[in-house]
């Protein structure tokens, strides 16, 4: 995607912005970059004496190691995937349905209740966690994946917004031509609506699945059972935990004996929320110019 400035530049500041850009995505990207090349790398190369992002004599031993000697990494996995999946599709079904509700319905008090909607994005997560965990152990849905999905679910603030403007940039035309035809609310909503806000719903969708899938603080304090932890709870405490013993023909052992199949472990754990960029992108950048920047 090329830069389109609402001015134009001089050659000269063009390749300083360029090279500045060009620096801030290497700082950006260097972290990743290192975690691959640790990867790849043996325990000889991991701890010479000057680091370096080439890997000389790369080998699979690391991935071997996460995914034999690791043995958990798969429940994690699964069930990121579960709550993950879930979440995304309770919260893509009720944000349309609230969208299109705050969008097209006229009803008392619809501007208000939108209003403290909004407002509710102010109120710090970590502010309500304690409530939660007593509303959680409340109806019995700590330590359940299903307990998990319905809180994540409500996490709605910013899906109904992205779905309102979705649904008011829609023209009105073809929902009208199809009540004169004698269709009701529902089905100008399921077979007209729904279709032509497909855009919209993919920018929830990878919203959701990103802070679904990365989300660290509510998952450890509403589950305590180790099978189910996600990948995100996983990943430090498979890193912490790792055992030594495919080193144990080196002299490096010990807290960092793990660290290659640590990086290959990272790269894991954030390798579905990259594929999901890369193949919705073009959804998520079209939904983003057809309706959600449109204030």
């Amino acid at each position: 995607m090329s830069l389109r400035l609402p001015f134009r530049l001089p050659p000269a500041s063009k390749i300083l912005l360029h090279a500045v850009l060009a620096l801030l995505c290497a700082v950006v990207l260097l972290p990743i970059v290192w975690a691959i090349s640790a990867s790849f790398k043996g325990p000889a190369e991991l701890f010479q004496s000057v680091p370096s992002l080439w890997v000389r004599e790369p080998t699979l031993a690391n991935y071997q190691y996460m995914l034999t000697r690791m043995a958990n990494v798969p429940l994690y996995m699964r069930n990121s995937f579960i709550v993950t999946g879930g979440a995304v599709a309770l919260v893509c079904v009720t944000s349309a349905l609230a969208g299109y509700a705050f969008a097209r319905m006229e009803f008392r008090g619809r501007d208000l209740i939108f209003t403290l909607i909004l407002l509710s994005l102010f109120i710090p997560q970590s502010g309500g966690l304690m409530a939660l965990y007593e509303l959680m152990s409340f109806l019995k849905l700590r330590n359940s994946l299903v307990g998990l999905i319905l809180l994540f679910s409500s996490g709605l603030t910013v899906p109904i917004f992205v779905m309102r403007q979705t649904f008011l940039n829609l023209p009105r035309e073809l929902e009208e031509s199809a009540r004169i035809d004698g269709a009701n609310w529902w089905q100008v909503f399921w077979h007209i609506a729904v279709p032509m806000a497909a855009s919209g719903s993919v920018v929830v969708a990878i919203i959701t699945f990103v802070r679904v899938w990365g989300d660290f603080l509510v998952t450890l304090t509403m589950v305590d059972r180790d099978a189910l932890n996600t990948i995100s709870i996983g990943v430090r405490r498979t890193a912490t935990t790792g055992g030594t013993a495919f080193f144990a023909d080196s002299a490096l052992v010990g807290k960092f004996a793990t660290y290659g199949a640590d990086a290959a472990l990272y790269l894991m754990a954030i390798l579905p929320v990259v594929l999901i960029w890369v193949f919705l992108q073009r959804w998520f950048v079209r939904g983003l110019s057809e309706g959600v920047l449109k204030l």
